[in-house]
């Protein structure tokens, strides 16, 4: 586990020193407000009361062990002070943290080149909320309170907006009111959805997606009313381990779904990266589906190529949690079957407890193969301006 404030010498996939062009591209930073009612001055009146009387109603983490958490970045305050700059109370399982903090602690320290911003996973919530319209207020209000707190401030950071899928019409919208900015360069959903991505309820999304070649980024959480657990196809799991073990079923389900329900035959250009699920999953469903496709493609006539080729032309699959197999070679086994040159893409979970710094989290890798997984595939799949391409 990566340590705040350790400073790299000799890690294995250290490059030692910045160099020419973009080196590093993390496609998972997760940034937060101090106090949801930082949120009131982007909501309309409405909704204002509307969360002075009821809340957020996104649920929280209640089985996460606090000694799990970054204690640098303890809890949030009780009642929002923006005077006070150090916390004095709240819920220490969640995290707040600066621009200048990920600048000094992460950019600055690591020779990041460009960080996705994609929100807090406490607030993903909000795709299981059974009121579509204030689940697009809150992404409207959080979209909002990143531009003015966030973006124009440091060239390095990009954004990927939030949107809720539990409504395509106000999400294309949303989509569409901030797709003409420079800093955005994808969209995020959460994991947690009442159905897989690939039905043609959110084909809507998918197309406007496309129009302005944003990919979308989906992130584990959200769904159920709240962000407690990724519930499994046995139900919900007791344990925070145990959620975490089971987030591959659900990047397993989306990426199934979008390849054999034909999305990319019919958007051919989108791009789609699931992350904070793990890596092994992905190739047990190339491998998988290839196996079935070939006894069962009359089910899906529509598709003209082995899905496979679908998922290593248009699905991303995020580094973190990294796998540390018994054996340092078993991982240039697992890069391999992965097909890690076209599919991998570096995320580092900052600033979560187990989050990856881009030094230690792989063995030595060939140089090519080092290039592609912390910024080649990413400089494909993120729409990025002016000195960022």
């Amino acid at each position: 586990m990566s340590q705040i404030g350790a400073t790299p010498i000799t890690a294995p996939g250290w490059t030692a020193k910045s160099k020419d062009g973009i080196n590093i591209v993390d496609c998972d930073v997760h940034h937060n407000f101090r106090h949801p009612e930082q949120l009131l001055p982007y909501l309309s009146t409405f909704y204002q009361e509307h969360f002075l009387d009821q809340g957020l109603h996104l649920g929280q983490f209640p089985n996460i062990p606090i000694r799990t958490v970054r204690t640098d970045l303890k809890g949030r305050l009780e009642k929002f002070d923006p005077t006070v700059k150090k916390d004095s109370g709240g819920d220490p399982r969640d995290f707040n943290f600066t621009l200048d903090f990920l600048q000094k602690e992460h950019l600055d320290r690591w020779n990041v080149d460009i960080a996705l911003l994609t929100g807090p996973p406490p607030f993903y919530g909000y795709s299981g909320l059974p009121d579509p319209d204030w689940a697009a207020a809150l992404c409207r209000a959080f979209n909002d309170w990143t531009i003015d707190n966030w973006l124009d401030k440091d060239t390095r950071v990009v954004n990927a907006i939030l949107i809720s899928p539990s409504d395509p019409a106000q999400a294309v919208t949303e989509i569409n009111r901030l797709a003409d900015r420079k800093d955005t360069a994808a969209i995020m959903v959460p994991m947690g959805t009442s159905m897989p991505f690939g039905n043609r309820f959110y084909h809507p999304i998918w197309e406007v997606c496309e129009q302005h070649q944003l990919p979308v980024i989906s992130h584990v959480g959200g769904g159920g009313g709240a962000t407690r657990n990724v519930p499994t196809p046995v139900g919900y799991p007791t344990y925070y381990i145990e959620s975490r073990m089971s987030r591959p079923y659900a990047a397993s389900a989306h990426a199934t779904s979008l390849i054999c329900e034909g999305v990319f035959e019919k958007f051919p250009d989108l791009k789609f990266a699931l992350v904070e699920a793990q890596q092994l999953w992905a190739v047990s469903v190339m491998w998988h589906l290839d196996t079935d496709w070939k006894a069962l493609r009359d089910q899906t006539p529509w598709l003209k190529r082995l899905p496979s080729e679908y998922f290593r032309d248009h699905i991303r699959v995020g580094s973190q949690p990294m796998h540390e197999p018994e054996r340092p070679e078993q991982m240039h086994h697992m890069l391999d079957m992965l097909h890690a040159d076209e599919t991998l893409i570096y995320c580092s979970d900052f600033p979560h407890f187990d989050w990856n710094d881009p030094v230690t989290v792989f063995p030595k890798l060939p140089k090519e193969l080092h290039h592609r997984i912390f910024a080649g595939n990413a400089l494909d799949m993120l729409r990025l301006t002016g000195d960022l391409k």
